[in-house]
């Protein structure tokens, strides 16, 4: 395979005024793909290989086109990379009528997942029985041509698909977990189908999920992109079990006053409530209700059951943790001073 060189240029050439209404001939396809147009692979990691750049060329009517020319910008992640107006990209000195044909535009060192796109493109063609691609470089005066051009458009060219995806590991058991997806390459826009390993599954981009069990699990996401290809990536996910203890003391005497707080290992945040006997009761201590002091003068000596629940800061209807402890109350020790009898 012998890539295309450049053609050689004018003055003003390959910067015409080109009048780009006819659709003759058409780029039908642009994509990655090897030496031999073959799509590149799917790839699993950021390693960097050779990539070509091909193209797809439509003749769409009864007569021959001669010495086409490519034109666009070529960006990697953004970053402009290649400009086919240094020149101009002459494709084919011939296109057959009614045919198709994919030439090689370019070669260059790919990273995978980096996203390739074209800007400004045009597809310039001569009319001229005979003429070939030497002869393109001319003034545009003398250019005797046609074009069509899709220079307001970006083009994102085809990539293997490379799915991918994060997520908070500090979660526990009934802990909130957010997945992040970072999928790459393909067509978007993509099609997300997440099988969080526990029976249970989302099809939004960035779902969220909590597991009601500690232990291993496998997290699968599958990519759809806009051309039906798909691709899938798991990771392994260990749930722990979510602590919960109320630090205080579980024995303490009638009319003292007590404080009483949450200790849970899920960092995330969380909105706390208290119940003794069954019954809520309220703090008024500053931090949003993970400690509260008790007056055991309002309650009676004996077992007493104080209980914390603690939810999510979004959702305080959603249950995260629940824990008890048991506290003894005891009476107020009587004092009996008896006198000598003399």
């Amino acid at each position: 395979m012998v890539l295309l060189q450049p053609v050689a240029s004018s003055d003003d050439w390959p910067h015409c005024n080109f009048q780009c209404r006819s659709d003759d001939v058409i780029i039908s396809r642009l994509w990655l793909g090897d030496d031999a147009s073959k799509e590149l692979s799917a790839c699993t990691s950021d390693g960097e290989q050779k990539a070509y750049l091909w193209g797809e060329f439509r003749n769409n009517v009864d007569s021959p086109k001669y010495a086409v020319v490519f034109l666009a910008d070529l960006y990697l992640n953004g970053v402009p990379s290649r400009s086919f107006y240094d020149g101009g990209q002459c494709v084919t000195d011939f296109l057959p009528p009614r045919s198709t044909q994919t030439f090689p535009l370019y070669s260059f060192m790919w990273n995978c997942g980096d996203d390739v796109l074209l800007k400004r493109q045009v597809l310039s063609w001569e009319t001229a029985k005979g003429t070939g691609c030497p002869e393109v470089g001319r003034k545009c005066g003398n250019r005797n041509s046609q074009c069509y051009s899709d220079s307001g458009t970006e083009y994102l060219v085809g990539t293997p698909l490379v799915p991918g995806f994060l997520f908070n590991s500090t979660a526990c058991s009934a802990g909130l977990l957010n997945f992040i997806d970072r999928t790459r390459g393909g067509r978007r826009p993509y099609s997300h189908y997440w099988d969080f390993g526990d029976g249970t599954y989302a099809s939004e981009q960035n779902p969220s999920h909590s597991y009601a069990k500690a232990g291993n699990y496998l997290v699968t996401l599958l990519i759809t992109d806009r051309s039906q290809k798909k691709a899938s990536t798991s990771n392994s996910l260990v749930i722990r079990p979510c602590g919960c203890d109320i630090n205080g003391p579980s024995t303490t005497c009638l009319k003292k006053n007590e404080t009483y707080s949450a200790e849970i290992s899920d960092p995330s945040a969380h909105a706390y409530s208290w119940k003794l006997d069954g019954q809520e009761i309220r703090g008024t201590s500053p931090d949003g209700g993970k400690s509260i002091d008790i007056n055991w003068g309002y309650y009676a000596p004996g077992l007493h059951d104080l209980e914390l629940i603690a939810a999510t800061t979004d959702d305080p209807s959603r249950e995260t943790h629940r824990c008890n402890m048991t506290v003894t109350v005891l009476p107020i020790p009587e004092v009996t001073i008896t006198w000598p009898s003399g």
